[in-house]
């Protein structure tokens, strides 16, 4: 199932997740997100932030088994979007990197998106640190449950692959918003090293999700949400689209960021099977927070629409620990707002 996106590429954001065999009683999963801004300059703390790279950061984990839980975990972030500064008062995204070591023992079980919140989001954590946790943890869990159902106890050499996730949402802008995502999960087979391996010998399953959403640019409304899925393996490599947008049609109308999180797990929360669809779509609310700076030349081409400030692209307040309220940028962003008023006063 194809679905078109029709406009100007704004951004892109892909994350990916593998696990691979540690030791017989441990794997290792290893997460990335990079997103990459395709169009927007956006005047924010003295400076221009440009189109390009503007997060480059990865998760590494290691799941001790029997039960599953997190024995070591650390955070790496090569492109953060705050370097320290004195527009900054010195902060930077990196600082609250050391809370991810918070989550060591943690039991990878229903119960473990809210210790996620509470150990990385909020105004004292990093929002795509979190959503990119809140990923690496899912995926494990639905790997290690193929691998439990379809391998017993089959044994892996060390290094082997078991399971490997990509995740990419593309923002496309024309007379409304798209995001385009696309989800591709692949179960290997053990296998013992072999130099002449058939590289399908090595395909367990295939899954693949597609959806497709439609945002109101101007009042951040979810339109309109297709969904569709398909399943492969050897025997059929291309498996039939079956479609998957029913249980989610009836969020159009909402709003596409607050609260879509909560709707999607109403919806999908309860069935081990949707917890693939639900993983893909609960990035959507995400990545279109990404979309923004795109949509900001929109809302400025407008006529009395006022000039955009140093801070006019900031963020929610209370949102990561950048944007806490009396943090160095919030208070910058208070002061510039006073001066604006100051301003449109006098005139």
């Amino acid at each position: 199932m194809e679905f078109e996106a029709i406009g100007a590429p704004a951004h892109t954001r892909t994350l990916v997740v593998s696990l691979a065999q540690l030791a017989p009683d441990r794997i290792e999963a290893n997460g990335a997100i990079v997103d990459v801004r395709k169009r927007g300059l956006v005047p924010m703390a003295s400076d221009l932030q440009t189109a390009g790279v503007i997060h480059d950061m990865r998760v590494r984990a290691q799941i001790a088994l029997s039960p599953a839980r997190i024995a070591a975990i650390s955070v790496e972030q090569a492109n953060v979007a705050f370097e320290p500064s004195l527009a900054t008062g010195g902060e930077c995204c990196r600082d609250p990197g050391s809370r991810i070591a918070s989550l060591v023992g943690t039991p990878l079980d229903g119960d473990s998106t809210r210790r996620l919140g509470a150990a990385l989001g909020g105004p004292l954590g990093c929002s795509h640190v979190l959503t990119l946790t809140q990923l690496l943890l899912s995926t494990a869990q639905t790997g290690l449950a193929l691998e439990r159902e379809r391998h017993g106890d089959a044994t892996r050499p060390d290094g082997q692959r078991i399971f490997h996730r990509s995740l990419t949402i593309d923002g496309v802008l024309g007379r409304e918003l798209q995001l385009a995502l696309q989800q591709a999960d692949v179960h290997f087979v053990p296998l013992a090293p072999r130099a002449d391996t058939d590289p399908l010998a090595r395909l367990a399953s295939r899954l693949e999700i597609r959806a497709q959403a439609e945002i109101d640019p101007d009042a951040m409304v979810l339109r309109s949400l297709r969904a569709a899925e398909r399943e492969t393996g050897r025997d059929e490599f291309y498996g039939a689209w079956r479609d998957r947008s029913a249980p989610v049609a009836d969020l159009s109308g909402r709003s596409a960021l607050g609260g879509m999180a909560a709707g999607l797990f109403d919806r999908l929360g309860a069935r081990a099977s949707d917890r693939p669809l639900l993983d893909a779509l609960l990035n959507l609310a995400p990545t279109l927070i990404q979309c923004v700076p795109a949509v900001m030349e929109r809302w400025q081409s407008r006529p009395g629409a006022p000039r955009p400030g140093m801070m006019g692209g900031g963020g929610m307040t209370d949102s990561c620990y950048m944007w806490r309220t009396g943090g160095a940028l919030q208070r910058r962003m208070a002061g510039e707002l006073a001066a604006i008023r100051a301003v449109e006063s006098a005139e």
